[in-house]
């Protein structure tokens, strides 16, 4: 998938001039304006009790894990692509209606790469099947934020995330606190 900031006018394909870069772009040719914006994700905080699931992100060399979810696709709504991601990398299944709204903020994921994560949180009780690693994962299991931070795991998908995101804690204690509110 590519979603960089623009170059060229789809339009009629001349140079864009930059009006607020890296957001708004500008036609000199035909006067359109062209924007750049960030790549919605949906990331799943399941809670059970005091731990939370995470799966395994296959880099070489790297003890990385990340919280289930990934991309919202076209058309599609953040809860829809959260449950659908969940299934996708861990086989297990989640009404969106049962997703509690924690997070959403937006950040520089690469150079040219912007993001907004939405953040949701749901109960293990409210999750259908057996987790186990699909397509992208390489491992899935329930941690604890103390015996998570005792081991050489670390927390995000290896590259710039906020900081906020790269604290098991911080999801935990966010995600409960969204479903003890939702109760």
């Amino acid at each position: 998938m590519a979603n960089e900031p623009p170059d060229f006018c789809p339009d009629c394909g001349t140079e864009l001039a930059p009006v607020e870069p890296p957001t708004a772009h500008r036609c000199e040719s035909c006067e359109e304006f062209v924007f750049y914006n960030p790549i919605p994700t949906a990331r799943l905080a399941i809670l059970d009790g005091e731990s939370i699931l995470l799966g395994r992100v296959p880099v070489p060399d790297r003890n990385l894990w990340a919280t289930p979810g990934g991309m919202v696709e076209a058309g599609e709504d953040p809860d829809a692509a959260g449950a659908r991601e969940l299934e996708e990398e861990t086989g297990l299944r989640v009404d969106p209606a049962d997703l509690v709204l924690f997070d959403a903020r937006t950040f520089v994921k690469f150079e040219a790469t912007h993001k907004t994560s939405i953040c949701y949180a749901v109960d293990a009780a409210d999750v259908g099947g057996t987790p186990e690693p699909r397509d992208e994962l390489a491992d899935v299991r329930y941690w604890t934020p103390a015996a998570f931070a005792d081991s050489p795991a670390t927390l995000g998908d290896g590259t710039n995330v906020p900081a906020a995101h790269a604290e098991l804690t911080w999801w935990v204690e966010s995600g409960r606190a969204a479903l003890e509110r939702a109760d």
